[in-house]
């Protein structure tokens, strides 16, 4: 099944689109939204920017067009691609923050805790850092600090307690068998109150480490808005709250940038928003959308406008 692309319509009446402007679509994935852009104005330039080079190879494949640039990179190096193609500055960005469907659907891949595949979870196959290096060669408390801040589990101790164990009978080297491990380790009486897999939040973390996916976020979401030409837009959406929380902070550094200690009568420090917002509160799928696409439940888009 292919990736079906969240809030698209919200992404597209959010973008503002216009004739002749230049538009980067950081997470291109399978083309979803890279397309919907190219449907609401054809006279435009649009880079797809994706980490996965099986997905910029279909991408290249799928869209032709001498206006479409695909590169495989990860897209913190935003502003390295844009010099590539001499452009200096864009007129909108979006980021899908969300894993595509293809790396699930694919066992191989080792995002999916459903079916057997390899301890894998590289969006770039090309990186050396796999989910069973970080599984098997992390010290326990480094493994502990990963799954507790990225995967925000409340039962992290018990599951490093019985990766450690398993560790010395042998590489944990499969999807469904970290995922048993997991699966043990949270009481049952809590399992059966969760409306998601119990090993859910330790894939998220894992996932998360082995892409270095907040780091990417945090530089490439400052890169897009410094690259902005004024008017132009940027879309986030997120799937999570530490996704969220950091494009959020992003966000507000820019829309007021003040450093100066509460209760001052005037703002001394010099310090001007260049961002806005367009739309004060992140928007969500409405009940429609979740139906047809069970993964836009938990999506929430944030825009901001440049401004200066």
């Amino acid at each position: 099944m292919d990736h079906i692309p969240v809030l698209k319509e919200k992404v597209i009446n959010n973008l503002s689109v216009k004739d002749g402007g230049v538009f980067v679509d950081c997470t291109a994935g399978r083309g979803g939204h890279l397309g919907a852009i190219l449907e609401a104005v054809r006279n435009i330039t649009v880079i797809g920017i994706d980490r996965d080079p099986l997905n910029a190879e279909y991408l290249r494949k799928k869209f032709s067009p001498e206006n479409v640039k695909i590169v495989d990179t990860d897209y913190k190096n935003v502003d390295d691609v844009l010099a590539f193609f001499n452009i200096k500055k864009a007129d909108g960005f979006v980021f899908d923050l969300g894993f595509s469907s293809v790396h699930v659907d694919n066992p191989e891949r080792g995002f999916s805790f459903t079916r057997e595949g390899p301890l894998d979870m590289r969006y770039d196959t090309r990186q050396e850092l796999t989910a069973e290096a970080v599984v098997n060669d992390y010290t326990g408390h480094d493994l502990a600090k990963i799954i507790k801040n990225y995967g925000e589990e409340s039962f992290y101790r018990a599951i490093v307690r019985n990766i450690t164990e398993q560790r010395k009978k042998g590489r944990i080297t499969s999807t469904l068998e970290l995922r048993d491990i997991i699966h043990k380790s949270i009481p049952a009486r809590v399992s059966r109150q969760l409306k998601i897999d119990p090993a859910t939040k330790t894939f998220q973390a894992l996932r998360i480490e082995v892409n270095g996916e907040l780091d990417s976020l945090e530089t490439g979401v400052e890169k897009a808005i410094d690259l902005m030409n004024p008017g132009g837009r940027i879309c986030v959406i997120s799937f999570h709250s530490l996704e969220d929380r950091i494009v959020k902070n992003i966000f507000k550094r820019h829309v007021d940038p003040c450093v100066c200690p509460k209760g001052l009568a005037r703002c001394l420090c010099g310090m001007v928003p260049d961002l806005r917002f367009p739309v004060k509160n992140p928007l969500i799928a409405d009940d429609f959308e979740v139906k047809l696409n069970n993964r836009a439940r938990s999506a929430k888009l944030r825009v901001a406008e440049k401004i200066r």
